[in-house]
């Protein structure tokens, strides 16, 4: 009870009583008790005033008074004081009637005191209700503490709850991304096999063709539209496709790629939006930054996709901001609009493959796309939006993104033929890989999986191995496996259509030295053999 003497003792009194002396007994009285905090009114037109200010743990009101009887100003009071207050009044009245103490008892009273009274019925009776009080007001502190708490707990709660939307959200994101994965895994093999062969073709014409010929022409076209071809389907797997070791991250100069990407973009947010009727205003704010090693021609293509992207979300025109800036350990690159803006949901799966809100246009593999780049940059692809207000795509590559090749492989000069051991299993790829080969001078054995492959390579001495990944019987891995047990040193380059389907984390087989993804020309074949020849 320590706390409650305390309070006791402190506790501010008000008395309000139109005579002095009346007054000054219960102040002498209360002062015995060993009460310090007391104000006498006599005036009951001060008396809410009084309490307003004063703000009391106790009233000591007297009923019978001029132009405002004690009922007048206890309506007032209770009128006033907060219904968790718990501000005890006391009446003093000389009036013993029982109308007179019910009628106080109905405008607010506690309790009563009958004139005359004793100091030691004052002291109880205030002792009573203030022991009261204090409880109360303990409890109105206990149940302020109880309910931050559960306020506290609520804001906890929901914030755990939003972060297990959020790992569902992205759970149902990988899953969707493994299952087309798995659906594009043979499709980008088989077209791979047939770009190659289709390019391989043209490549093999085009050389032996004389360069007056009119169909010469028509090969380059060939051979362009099949590089377009390349990339359509490069698209299909750059969004689950991990970071290669023959992927060239090499130093670039940032505030470069993003003004080549806004300038390739210009005929889209300047030209066609303006003979479209919208009016786009750029605001650019591109800073030089710290050098860090990138695949430049992917950022360059994931900045050209935001932009177009933000540029279709302004139906109606508005402002493109585009800049580029030093972030806490790496830079940030960020594309806004003031567009149309995205749902909770659209934002959400915008970054799903074949999701799209473009109403006949647009294969939804756009954002994939950007967001598999990020993602082999070790960085970071997030997006703020809100229906009407606009959309804006951060990319925050780190300084720390793995090693960059100091530069591409280059063709190097031959100081004698090589003998190369060749196994693929498709026969026109096969043969077309070997007539290649051959032009560039090589000795080529060919064989038509892995099992034959491995007999050719113990029945005689090969320089390089060029093997397929994928073959019956037995693998591009098993066969690489055995030759190495027989010839430790000897160069190997995979050849595979599948690339990062059946690599998931993007690593090199075990003896491989170069891996490289089909489609590739004759050039890049010749640099890879020039490279693990070196």
């Amino acid at each position: 009870m320590q706390a409650f003497d305390q309070y006791l003792q402190n506790a501010r009194f008000l008395v309000i009583d139109d005579e002095p002396v009346s007054a000054s007994a219960v102040e002498i009285s209360l002062a015995a008790a060993g009460h310090e905090e007391i104000r006498i009114v006599n005036d009951p037109c001060d008396a809410v005033e009084a309490f307003r200010e004063y703000q009391p743990d106790i009233i000591l009101l007297d009923i019978s008074m001029p132009i405002m009887d004690g009922f007048d100003v206890l309506g007032q009071i209770r009128e006033l004081t907060p219904p968790d207050a718990h501000i005890p009044v006391i009446v003093i009245t000389a009036d013993s009637m029982e109308t007179t103490r019910r009628r106080a008892l109905e405008s607010g009273a506690n309790d009563f005191l009958t004139k005359p009274f004793g100091s030691t019925e004052l002291r109880l009776r205030v002792r009573n209700l203030l022991e009261t009080r204090f409880l109360q007001l303990g409890l109105r502190e206990q149940n302020r503490r109880l309910d931050e708490r559960v306020t506290e707990r609520t804001r906890e709660l929901e914030a755990a709850l939003e972060e297990l939307r959020d790992a569902q959200r992205q759970t149902i994101r990988q899953e969707r991304l493994h299952a087309f994965s798995e659906m594009a895994g043979g499709v980008v093999h088989d077209f791979n096999n047939v770009l190659m062969i289709l390019m391989s073709l043209a490549d093999l014409m085009s050389r032996q063709a004389p360069k007056d010929w009119d169909a010469a022409t028509h090969l380059a076209t060939m051979q362009t539209v099949l590089q377009e071809a390349v990339q359509m389907i490069a698209r299909l797997h750059y969004f689950c496709r991990p970071r290669h070791d023959d992927d060239l991250f090499m130093p670039a100069d940032l505030k470069k790629v993003v003004e080549e990407a806004v300038l390739l973009a210009k005929p889209k947010w300047h030209n066609s939006a303006r003979a479209e009727g919208r009016e786009i205003t750029i605001s650019l704010d591109i800073q030089r930054v710290d050098i860090l090693p990138c695949n430049a021609s992917e950022m360059r293509e994931a900045v050209f996709h935001l932009i177009l992207n933000a540029v279709d979300a302004m139906t109606h025109g508005g402002t493109l901001t585009v800049s580029l800036q030093n972030a806490g350990g790496g830079v940030e690159i960020s594309v806004g609009d003031t567009g149309v803006g995205m749902t909770g949901e659209v934002r959400a799966r915008c970054m799903d493959p074949f999701y799209s809100t473009k109403t006949g246009t647009g294969a939804g593999l756009g954002l994939p796309m950007v967001h598999g780049i990020v993602r082999r940059h070790a960085g970071k692809l997030d997006v703020t939006s809100q229906p009407g207000a606009g959309a804006l795509f951060r990319i925050f590559l780190p300084s720390d993104n793995g090693q960059a090749e100091a530069a591409a492989p280059r063709a190097l000069p031959m100081s004698r033929p090589l003998r190369i051991l060749l196994a693929e299993d498709d026969d026109r790829l096969r043969q077309l890989i070997s007539l290649q080969m051959e032009a560039m001078g090589h000795i080529v054995e060919a064989a038509s999986d892995g099992t034959s492959a491995l007999e050719k390579f113990h029945a005689a001495r090969f320089d390089l191995i060029l093997t397929d990944l994928s073959m019956p019987r037995l693998n591009g891995i098993a066969l690489v496996e055995a030759a190495r047990r027989h010839m430790p040193g000897i160069p190997v380059i995979m050849l595979t259509g599948f690339g990062a389907m059946l690599l998931p984390k993007g690593e090199r087989p075990p003896g491989v030295d170069i891996l490289l993804s089909k489609p590739i020309t004759r050039d890049s074949l010749a640099a890879a053999i020039a490279k693990v020849a070196a």
